[in-house]
């Protein structure tokens, strides 16, 4: 802090600075009646701060940490960088408060023109929960089945798309098949078809993160993957998953069993206008910085610690 001015100037600082922050007048306003130069004025609101007689101080009424999400923002590059306190970092707490979150950004971004693109998890679930109201948008599900139905995207999109009065394109698979061409054939079904020819207009998309290092995963929680497969992907380097694209920490996405996933595919992801993570919590913050070095995102819904990891690391 700059050292304090003298009691004269003091007085005469508060009393331009009440004019400008209190009684909203412009710089201009403020000359004109005090006869000093606008520069003059310029000079004394900007001593107001340096000296510590006005202090600013941004506060978000809905425990949004509004510090942490414009570092995150700028940090990574992200269009929307959203950042909330919770009480704990136990997964059921940190999945509601991210969960109902996410779904607040959602009811203000969304117009009817978007198409909205989600994947499955815990935490998803409990974004659509948590909404009760949509524009009426299109409503695309990314990724076959990994998990128990309340967490599945057939489930989410049964609630998401009833609440915005439209009819879902849903994948009735399961995430991974057993080899390519099995997966061939469930990509050629007519209603999977129609649903995969969704993914190019998809505008906004939101997805849950994985963790393969710590393991924290649908795919490997639920046995979408056989053992041995999971070892030789983990031995490539993986750990995180984005709907079924694999990631390392370095950012680079692995393709080695792309062919057997009924999914989104890498540079369908990177097609969407955006697209928006929602995770947080000690065993999910490498797979988030993975991700955030794929360069897929557009956006994150996090909570505190997690930010300040990311930020840290």
């Amino acid at each position: 802090m700059a050292q304090a001015p003298g009691p004269g100037r003091q007085v005469q600082i508060a009393h331009i600075a009440t004019q400008h922050y209190l009684q909203n007048k412009t710089r201009i306003e403020i000359a004109n009646e005090t006869g000093l130069s606008r520069f003059k004025v310029g000079r004394l609101l900007d001593e107001a701060v340096s000296s510590g007689i006005v202090r600013i101080d941004i506060q978000s009424p809905s425990g949004v940490r509004l510090d942490l999400s414009v570092q995150l923002k700028e940090r990574f590059g992200l269009q929307h960088s959203v950042v909330v306190d919770v009480p704990s970092e136990a997964d059921d707490v940190l999945q509601a408060k991210l969960g109902s979150t996410a779904g607040d950004l959602l009811s203000e971004i969304l117009t009817d023109n978007d198409v909205l693109g989600l994947t499955s998890g815990r935490t998803l679930s409990a974004m659509a929960r948590s909404l009760s109201s949509l524009p009426k948008c299109g409503v695309v599900q990314l990724a076959g089945v990994a998990g128990p139905i309340q967490e599945t995207g057939l489930e989410i999109m049964r609630r998401i798309s009833t609440i915005a009065g439209v009819r879902p394109w849903t994948i009735y698979s399961p995430l991974v098949m057993s080899d390519a061409q099995t997966a061939v054939g469930v990509r050629r079904q007519p209603d999977t078809n129609q649903t995969f020819e969704q993914f190019s207009r998809v505008t906004v998309a939101v997805g849950a993160v994985g963790s393969w290092k710590p393991e924290n995963s649908q795919m490997i929680k639920n046995r979408a993957l056989d053992p041995s497969d999971r070892e030789k992907l983990l031995a490539r380097g993986v750990v995180a998953e984005f709907g079924a694209t694999l990631i390392t920490d370095t950012g680079e996405v692995i393709h080695d069993i792309d062919d057997r996933c009924i999914a989104i595919s890498e540079k369908q992801w990177r097609a969407i206008p955006t697209v928006i993570a929602v995770a947080g919590g000690p065993t999910k913050t490498r797979a988030i910085r993975a991700l955030l070095a794929s360069g897929l995102l557009h956006g994150l819904v996090t909570d505190s610690a997690t930010a300040e990891r990311l930020l840290g690391g």
